[in-house]
């Protein structure tokens, strides 16, 4: 059974988005989300970091919800269970980020 986490506060937010620019904060209907949008230079490259996504995903247990059109990568990711931003989308975020 997964841990009950506390939402991130504000600040812990803006602490996150600091680190990490290349991702972006969204507010729909009071549900606050994490949005990341990278465009690669091929198809190949695209996926390769979608199937680092899935290793993340399965490594974490925490699943973002993926767009993908040819080189284009859109990612949405929040903690679903609390409807909104925990300890886990940060730990997502770094994994992800990692240099490879």
């Amino acid at each position: 059974m997964k841990e009950r986490m506390q939402k991130l506060t504000e600040s812990e937010i803006q602490s996150i988005l600091e680190r990490y620019p290349e991702w972006k904060l969204e507010s729909n209907d009071g549900l606050q989300s994490f949005h990341f949008e990278k465009k690669f230079s091929s198809f190949q490259t695209a996926f390769s970091f979608i199937t680092k996504l899935a290793l993340v995903s399965e490594s974490l247990d925490h699943h973002a919800e993926i767009w993908n059109v040819y080189n284009l990568v859109r990612l949405k990711l929040y903690t679903h269970d609390q409807n909104g931003l925990t300890k886990r989308d940060e730990a997502f975020i770094k994994q992800v980020m990692k240099p490879n």
